[in-house]
């Protein structure tokens, strides 16, 4: 388990834990990421926004927003 923050471009994670507070879970649940779902790693400007893709959509996280987020490579 590791924070998707640190993980390389192009691999496919898995979300295990988000560790935040309520706001930080709402606007991530509005995204569709939520323990269980799969993602993928579009860019990881270390240290600036992750851009991920969850099925079709894309969207950016800030480094911080992406450092809460644990996940698994698969």
């Amino acid at each position: 388990m590791c924070p998707l923050s640190i993980v390389e471009n192009g691999r496919e994670v898995e979300v295990l834990d988000i560790r935040g507070g309520f706001g930080l879970c709402q606007r991530l649940s509005r995204m569709r990421i939520y323990p269980g779902i799969r993602i993928r790693i579009l860019n990881n400007g270390r240290p600036g926004p992750v851009i991920i893709a969850v099925g079709e959509k894309r969207f950016g996280l800030g480094f911080g927003m992406a450092h809460r987020i644990f996940v698994k490579p698969l």
